[in-house]
């Protein structure tokens, strides 16, 4: 019984068929790197000729089918080569004796042999008589290649002798030529009559057709077609259809070896002495071979849709396209390789390049030279097929014919393959799988193989690995003794890709559906129990795990359940393991990750505690980096600032501290899913993962996880998956495989260790309304670590006493204290809160464990409400002075005042008992160990509310002049709102008790006192006006000076009435301040200092000279000094024009343009008074005012007064 060759080709029918055979104690690896070495020389052209042949190497060839030999001349063994390695004499023997055999089993059919021996030396290194070539060694076999071409030469000769004796007997009609059989038609020789004319023809027409085999095989290829069409009409008027279907095949070999000279296969590239690869032709091939990978897709994809009768759904236009694709695919596949083979044949086809395919799969000089007609009887591409058809047609008739039919569908169908017919090379392959033939079964194995392989160079993907699955079953059949599970194993893996199914777990799950799901999981379960049988567990654990997997949402709840009982029985004896698992055949399965099990659906890193956050001063090179752009805004760069920060932090971590991370899972199995071991995966920085182990429901989630850990070092931390421990399979579980996480990994920076402080207070913890609506006090609630709350009367103070405890094992080297008083509305007022730090400070650094405290002072001081400056009927200012006999509770209209107004009494009735909240952030900064050294800090929060009850409420302030120059009176109105009786003390009077609701009135006396003005050219920019600016600097400077106390009797509380915030107008301003200016008046010599009246006789003149000297530090300009008489009635009328009763001699007004420090200026008038009554005199300098629109005045006091009386009559 004849083998069928899977591995024939058209081209086989031009080569001369040489065994090489290995014979004594020689090893696989020498033996088959001298067998590549042999392999070099496929095409020969003859020294002295213009002939050249090729030659096939085989390392084995079954006796069965040389019988063949006469119908396919091919088919013989021509040649035969021994390869041995001997070191002795008698090892010598033994491969001569290996050689002898060999030759007689090929007797039949050899030309000639060799026996190539490696180790020994001879003197002429070849004996002509045994054919026995010795070489001293492998790597000394420099005269290997020449041996062959002579070999190869003598078998031509012996060839073309057989050739020439063949063409003579064909052509010799008078010689009886014998009859050439196939090998089942001998039995049937019996009873024919060998003397009728169809006998002699058939005759005739097979030895035609042997010579065209051996012209063929002669490199005669013009001549064999010739003697191939001679045969074909001969035989055919014979009706000898077995040999005339060998002529047609002979036929379209012959024309398969002039269409398609680089031949229909692609084979490796042939290695030759004249050929030498190129680098660049590599990475052109290796380009190409990545071009074309996606246009093969889109050509499978067409052709699958055709194969499955879907061609009526696809457009034609694009079915057009995808065979324009594929065309252009092939043409560059063919391309790779014929580049290399052309190389090798040029020197018997005598030309210098690589020729350039033509549309249809010719190279194109192959074109033109059939266009030309120089390739007579030559079949075009379409009659090949044509003619394997009627060939195959004509084989089928005969039963013992079956191999050689299946050989030819294997030829046809890579023929068609080259001319990219796929669905007619499909057709072909179809017709092979009903060739009946009874096979072994390792031919069974090799022939689904071949026929996986034809069907996966056609593109039909399934149906290849329908083949393979069907190879992979042969191998571990019922009938087979010996099963080969390592054969069905990789069988089954070479048939992953046609079913749409990769083992790459990163690409599952998929979006979409891709294969048929059904068969996935048939595959997947063959694979497992393969791998049991293999002995190998941990494989089965692996594809067990994958399927899972990748394949979980394909299962039922019933399947889930059973497979993952299956999956736990098997990792209790092999545990599955995060690691790349390496295979016999050198394939590495990748780690299979259960990332579905359980679910992430989320992923966070969470920010420290607040007071935990580690803080850093921003530096001046930062602040300056982000202006060295000159755009404003660029929205390129916030693109790229956005999708950086997805992956990247805004905020810290500190080295040594517990942190978090946030996740939501989400069990999809039905029943409870134990995860155990699960832990954060990371790189950078040493990280320290805390283990959890997590319950979940079945078919539960999404559930709430967080996983801790603590980084050991500072730098960049990167979080770049997760560890799990489920049904006894270890998983690292990377982001960047999981498509519901937008990023691969999640950067943060470590910061060095720093210290932790825990604050507790003296005072109660306060207790804030569900219902705030201060959005400032609801973040700091969140942010604080604790809080202090206290009631308090308004003016009275409490101490806070903050206890500071070092709970790290870091010591704490600085400490400072600010205050945030921006949650608090209305504003909290300056000296409400104060501290001192020193004592604190001089304890430092605090060891770990050791304690500080601090006392925070909480004054309960308030603003004193304003309103617009109104002057009402009892607070309008005079612009005259009255006698200063008048005392300030009963002072007239005219005498000159300034009153601060606050809102009236009645319009500010408050509520019994209503307190006022303030509130405000105590901010604790400290820092400590190697996060100090490199500038961060940490910063602790307490909450500091108080509620203001009010006390005594200030309305009506005024300020009036004193009798003493260097004194003014400061008068109030103050009023009781407390419930309670309360006592007032204030220097120089007595106690003044104010029951509750009652208002009185108090009046104080203040020294006057003077402030520098602000110098508008040095002040810094600001929305306070100057004027404005030095009215807050009076009031401040007055409420020091005002001590007025309060107690509350019956409950022993006890406090100041805070005067802080009174508005300073001007003329207030002027009459609390010292005079810069220093008078000196006289009046006739006599100096003026007293309130005494001057006595004046009417009509006699009145010398007034007045004397001012500049005792400020800085100069006077633009001053005026200014001498007015006028008249007061007293009775609320002030006469200014009294010219008619006075009469001035000289100026009353004199203008000084500059006075420097320390200068003095005198004014000198004289006045008559023509009627009798009481006068005064306005003495007063006036300048400009820096900080107000106004003029300045300076007025002399105390007022100077005159009486003028009637002059005595003698």
């Amino acid at each position: 019984m004849s083998i069928a060759d899977y591995e024939q080709t058209a081209e086989d029918h031009q080569a001369v068929l040489v065994v090489v055979k290995p014979a004594g104690q020689i090893n696989a690896k020498t033996f088959n790197h001298i067998f590549d070495r042999i392999t070099r020389c496929r095409y020969v052209r003859l020294p002295d000729s213009q002939r050249s042949f090729c030659l096939r190497y085989k390392k084995s060839s079954p006796v069965e089918n040389i019988v063949w030999g006469e119908f396919q001349a091919h088919r013989k063994v021509m040649g035969l080569l021994v390869v041995g390695k001997c070191t002795t004499t008698a090892d010598t023997g033994m491969v001569q004796e290996r050689y002898n055999l060999l030759k007689e089993l090929y007797a039949s059919t050899l030309y000639d042999s060799r026996c190539l021996i490696f180790g020994m030396k001879q003197e002429n290194g070849t004996n002509a008589k045994t054919n026995m070539v010795y070489y001293s060694s492998v790597e000394e076999s420099f005269s290997l290649d020449e041996t062959v071409r002579e070999f190869a030469a003598s078998l031509f000769w012996v060839l073309e002798s057989k050739r020439l004796q063949a063409e003579r007997l064909a052509s010799d009609k008078s010689e009886k030529l014998p009859l050439l059989l196939a090998p089942f038609e001998k039995k049937d020789l019996i009873g024919i009559d060998t003397e009728t004319r169809a006998f002699r023809k058939r005759c005739q027409g097979r030895m035609r057709k042997y010579s065209g085999d051996l012209c063929l095989l002669a490199g005669l290829t013009q001549e064999a077609l010739l003697h191939y069409q001679a045969s074909a009409d001969i035989l055919k008027s014979a009706n000898d259809w077995l040999w005339l279907a060998a002529a047609f095949e002979g036929t379209c070999a012959a024309s398969v070896t002039i269409q398609y000279p680089h031949g229909t296969t692609r084979p490796p590239m042939p290695r030759n002495q004249s050929f030498s690869g190129s680098p660049k032709v590599t990475a052109e091939r290796k380009l190409t071979g990545s071009l074309t990978r996606a246009e093969r897709r889109r050509s499978e994809t067409v052709t699958r849709a055709e194969r499955l009768g879907l061609s009526g759904t696809i457009n034609g236009a694009e079915r057009r396209r995808s065979e324009t694709l594929t065309r252009t695919a092939s043409d560059s596949r063919l391309t790779a390789t014929g580049n290399a083979l052309w190389s090798a044949v040029s020197q018997f086809l005598d030309v210098s390049a690589p020729p350039t395919m033509s549309p249809n799969g010719l190279p194109m000089a192959t074109a033109e030279f059939l266009q030309d007609g120089k390739a007579k009887n030559c079949l075009s591409p379409d009659e090949i097929i044509e003619k394997y058809k009627e060939a195959l047609i004509q084989y089928s008739k005969y039963k013992n014919a079956a191999v050689i039919e299946l050989e030819g569908i294997i030829k046809a169908t890579r023929i068609m393959i080259t001319q990219r017919k796929n669905l007619q090379a499909s057709e072909f392959l179809q017709n092979m799988v009903y060739i009946n033939i009874q096979l072994t079964d390792e031919d069974k194995i090799q022939r689904y193989n071949t026929l996986s392989g034809l069907y996966e160079q056609i593109g039909f993907k399934r149906k290849a690995a329908f083949f393979k699955r069907v190879a992979a079953m042969q191998c571990v059949s019922p009938n087979n003794p010996n099963p080969a599970w390592n054969s069905c194993y990789h069988l089954l893996q070479e048939t992953l890709e046609g079913y749409s199914l990769s083992l790459d777990p990163r690409q599952f799950p998929r979006e979409y559906t891709y294969g048929w799901p059904a068969i996935q999981l048939r595959i997947l379960h063959e694979m497992v129990y393969t791998a049991r049988k293999m002995g190998n567990p941990a494989l089965a654990v692996r594809h067990m795990s994958f399927l899972l997997h990748a394949m979980s949402e394909h299962l039922t709840p019933y399947e889930r359940k059973e497979l993952s009982k299956v999956l736990e029985s098997y990792t209790a004896k092999v545990p599955g393991t995060p690691v790349p698992l390496a295979l016999e055949s050198g394939a590495i399965l990748p780690p299979v990750p259960m990332t579905n099990l359980p679910t992430v659906k989320s992923f966070k890193l969470l920010d420290l505690a607040p007071h935990l956050r580690p803080m850093k001063k921003p530096s001046s090179q930062t602040s300056s980096a982000s202006l060295n752009s000159p755009f404003i805004y660029s929205p390129i760069q916030s693109r790229q600032q956005e999708k950086k920060d997805q992956s990247k932090m805004d905020f810290q971590w500190v080295s040594g501290e517990v942190c978090e991370m946030a996740l939501q899972v989400v069990n999809p199995m039905p029943f409870e899913l134990k995860v155990q071991n699960m832990s954060v995966m990371s790189e950078g920085i040493v990280f320290e993962p805390l283990i959890s182990n997590l319950s979940l429901p079945a078919e539960s989630g999404p559930l709430g996880v967080t996983l801790l850990g603590t980084p050991k070092t500072a730098g960049q931390l990167k979080l770049v998956g997760y560890v799990t421990h489920i049904l006894g399979v270890k998983s690292h579980c990377k982001f960047k495989d999981l498509r519901q996480i937008a990023v691969p990994d999640y950067s943060v920076e470590v910061v060095p260790e720093l210290p932790k402080l825990q604050v507790t207070t003296s005072l109660p913890k306060a207790a804030f309304g569900t219902t705030n609506h201060n959005l400032g006090l609801n973040k700091a609630k969140e942010t604080a670590v604790t809080s202090a709350a206290a009631r308090l009367y308004a003016g009275e103070s409490q101490e806070c006493v903050l206890t500071l405890q070092n709970v790290s094992q870091i010591p704490v080297e600085s400490i400072d204290i600010s205050l945030d008083t921006s949650i608090s509305s209305p504003k909290v007022p300056s000296g409400f809160f104060t501290w001192n730090l020193e004592n604190t400070k001089a304890q430092l650094p605090l060891q770990p464990g050791a304690m500080a405290t601090f006392t925070v002072l909480i004054k309960a001081v308030g603003e004193i409400p304003t309103q617009d400056r109104k002057s009402t009927e009892n607070e309008e200012p005079s612009s005259r002075h009255s006698s200063p006999k008048k005392s300030p509770q009963t002072r007239p209209r005219s005498m000159r005042t300034a009153a601060m107004t606050v809102p009236p009494i009645e319009a500010q009735q408050p509520e019994e008992e209503k307190a006022q909240p303030v509130d405000a952030v105590l901010k604790l900064t400290y820092s400590g160990g190697q996060g100090f050294e490199e500038g961060y800090h940490r910063q602790a929060s307490i909450i500091l509310h108080v509620d203001v009850l009010q006390s005594l409420l200030v309305s009506k302030v005024n300020i009036l002049p004193a009798p003493s120059p260097r004194h003014c009176h400061l008068t109030l109105d103050l009023q009781n709102v407390t419930k309670h009786e309360v006592v007032i003390s204030y220097p120089d009077n007595d106690d003044l008790i104010i029951e509750s609701k009652q208002l009185k009135r108090i009046a104080v006396r203040v020294e006057r006192f003077s402030l520098p003005e602000p110098c508008s050219s040095d002040a810094p920019i600001s929305i306070i006006s100057p004027a404005d600016a030095r009215s807050q600097q009076y009031s401040q400077q007055l409420a020091t000076l005002v001590d007025i106390r309060w107690k509350m009797p019956s409950s022993g509380t006890c406090g100041v009435v805070n005067l802080e915030g009174i508005p300073m107008t001007p003329e207030a301003i002027d009459l609390i301040s010292i005079s810069p200016i220093q008078w000196d008046v006289r009046i006739d010599d006599k100096p003026c200092d007293t309130e005494e009246p001057v006595q004046c006789m009417m009509g006699r003149p009145m010398s007034v000279k007045v004397s001012v000297t500049n005792a400020s530090s800085e100069a006077v300009e633009g001053s005026a000094l200014v001498v007015q008489p006028y008249q007061d009635l007293w009775n609320g009328t002030v006469l200014n024009n009294v010219s008619e009763k006075i009469a001035c001699v000289g100026c009353q007004k004199r203008e000084i343009e500059k006075m420097e420090p320390g200068d003095s200026v005198q004014h000198t008038c004289t006045f008559v008074f023509f009627c009798c009554g009481d006068f005064s005199l306005d003495i007063r300098a006036t300048c400009a005012s820096r900080v107000r629109s106004q003029e300045h005045k300076w007025i002399f006091t105390p007022i100077v007064r005159i009486t003028v009386q009637e002059q005595t009559r003698k």
